[in-house]
């Protein structure tokens, strides 16, 4: 992989880290205020958002290693 395409795939993992990083917030806010449905379409958007960026950190990993979505999912159980 060229360091160009390199620096691109790592600041794209980064910018979707960023987004995810918000929606989390957005969705503890609104998880705060009783909003519950809310607050689990604002999870929603993380889960997609960190997927996004494993995505993009798999071509980074030699071994390709790819966690799946359920974890992820598994640690937003008191919402539901």
């Amino acid at each position: 992989m060229a360091m160009t395409e390199m620096a691109r795939t790592c600041e794209e993992a980064a910018h979707q880290h960023d987004r995810a990083a918000a929606h989390y917030r957005h969705s503890a806010r609104h998880l705060a205020n009783g909003e519950h449905a809310v607050a689990a379409k604002e999870r929603d958007l993380a889960l997609d958002h960190s997927e996004k960026a494993r995505i993009e950190e798999v071509t980074l990993r030699p071994d390709g290693i790819v966690h799946d979505r359920q974890a992820a999912e598994a640690a937003w159980h008191f919402m539901d």
